[in-house]
């Protein structure tokens, strides 16, 4: 043991009096490592930022449903499902499930139309929500001004800022809300506006408010529930959670059923596992089921398909986000394909830089050669120099992507539009960086440097010691 702790020592004393010769390659490696941790941070941030957004908009991270074929979600089973769900996340433990709701919503596009003084604007959900239940997450808005309404107030809605801004409406003002309500009827009611959040994206065509207010808005039975969710921490997806029990969809779903998970899908995703035990719940509790649903044409399928009785499920908030998720795993691809280049390339300058270190050092290798050291050790002691190079450049350029990206949270902002804020975090780029990550880039990094010496190592351990003591200096 003794003697592997001084060839390591050894060989890091010749690296740090080597570390001149190193400097350009150190520079290269140090910009890639950089680079890797700032579009990693990035990357999971703006997922991280639509994902948040998303499980606000859509219930929840998962979302229980009810089908009977007609093509909407609706739960009269309410009380069970949700003493089911609220039972679900208590044995989860802390940590797991933040919040379950409990919602009403509308959706048409043309017919939901907003009022303020002369001015009109559309939109395209109205969300019944309970104050009370989704506080700690609707608190998480980011409000231009005021905030969340008392509990119970069934006079206060949310909107957003890209609402109020075509209004030119403040909190405090009354707006008319006019629906088709589910009788086809050409419904108003007029609300208080108690906060406004900052969202301009398609997310913000949306107005919350209390969900007995949209049940008589819609004309629907008061305690009416289309959707059940419950909101995930947000580690939930790399953790492993405490779920007890067979997580195997649901032996009592119809083995017919289309919209079960496709082939594939993130079995081994904590939320997906999450999912697949709530299912087994809901049929434990004598409620008919269907698998859960992981991408937009298995909810599709759900939605539509023709049932005999009505049917739960649970859909996550990744198969509301089909586009979304192309476009981030487009990105994705694009900045790896380009890291990956820049990866090539400098495994390239590594190897020709390593063949020069080489040839300088040809006296150095033949008096260790002479003094008994065996080529494997010859070539491992060139590849531990790689391993120390790569290493210290994962040290500095992490530590400077990090704080870049943390520069880039506090002072840059940028400029509201539909496109970024759906990204952004209160008007910023918030970012992420998950440990699995960094030990990825970790290996990336250092793996280049010893790819790109393993072929001056090779060439080092093969030099003669009498020939290499003979080359002039």
């Amino acid at each position: 043991m003794s003697g592997i702790i001084a060839f390591i020592t050894a060989a890091w004393r010749n690296y740090s009096r080597n570390l001149k010769r190193y400097r350009v390659l150190l520079i290269a490696l140090v910009v890639i490592s950089v680079a890797l941790v700032f579009v990693t941070g990035t990357l999971f941030g703006l997922q991280e930022a639509v994902r948040t957004k998303a499980s606000r908009y859509f219930a929840g991270d998962l979302v229980v449903l009810g089908f009977d074929g007609s093509g909407g979600s609706t739960i009269p089973d309410a009380d069970t499902v949700l003493s089911v769900a609220e039972t679900f996340a208590r044995d989860q433990g802390p940590g797991i499930v933040t919040t379950v709701s409990q919602r009403s919503t509308h959706y048409d596009t043309l017919g939901i139309e907003l009022f303020y003084v002369g001015y009109w604007t559309r939109q395209r959900r109205l969300v019944g929500v309970e104050w009370q239940r989704e506080r700690p997450v609707l608190a998480d808005f980011d409000f231009v001004q005021g905030g969340v309404p008392e509990d119970g107030d069934e006079t206060a809605v949310l909107i957003s800022s890209a609402t109020a801004d075509h209004l030119g409406i403040a909190v405090g003002e009354e707006l008319t809300i006019s629906i088709r309500s589910d009788r086809r009827r050409i419904n108003t009611g007029d609300y208080i506006v108690a906060g406004i959040y900052n969202e301009t994206s398609f997310f913000g065509y949306t107005t919350y408010l209390h969900r007995r207010a949209l049940n008589g808005l819609r004309e629907a039975p008061e305690d009416n529930v289309n959707e059940i969710g419950l909101y995930l921490s947000s580690d939930v997806g790399v953790a492993l959670p405490r779920i007890g029990g067979d997580t195997k969809p649901s032996q009592s779903a119809d083995p017919q059923d289309n919209s079960a998970a496709p082939a594939g899908a993130p079995t081994q995703n904590g939320e997906f596992m999450i999912a697949s035990a709530l299912t087994e719940e809901l049929a434990a509790a004598g409620l008919p089921v269907f698998p859960v649903l992981t991408d937009r044409t298995a909810y599709e399928n759900a939605a539509s398909a023709k049932r005999e009785q009505r049917q739960y499920g649970v859909v996550t908030v990744g198969a509301q986000l089909a586009e979304i998720t192309e476009l981030l795993t487009a990105i994705t691809i694009i900045a790896g394909a380009i890291m990956v280049l820049f990866l090539g390339i400098v495994v390239v300058g590594v190897s020709n830089t390593y063949t020069m270190v080489v040839w300088e050092r040809t006296r150095e290798i033949g008096t260790l050669r002479a003094m008994g050291m065996q080529r494997p050790r010859t070539v491992l002691f060139f590849l531990i120099e790689a391993i120390f190079l790569g290493g210290t450049a994962v040290v500095v350029g992490g530590a400077l992507g990090v704080g870049l990206l943390w520069g880039v949270e506090r002072w840059v902002t940028f400029p509201p539009n539909a496109f970024t804020t759906l990204f952004l975090t209160a008007g910023r780029l918030a970012w992420t960086i998950p440990a699995w990550s960094l030990f990825a880039i970790a290996a990336l990094v250092i793996g280049a440097s010893v790819a790109g010496a393993g072929r001056a190592a090779v060439r080092a351990g093969a030099i003669h010691p009498v020939e290499a003591m003979r080359q002039e200096t």
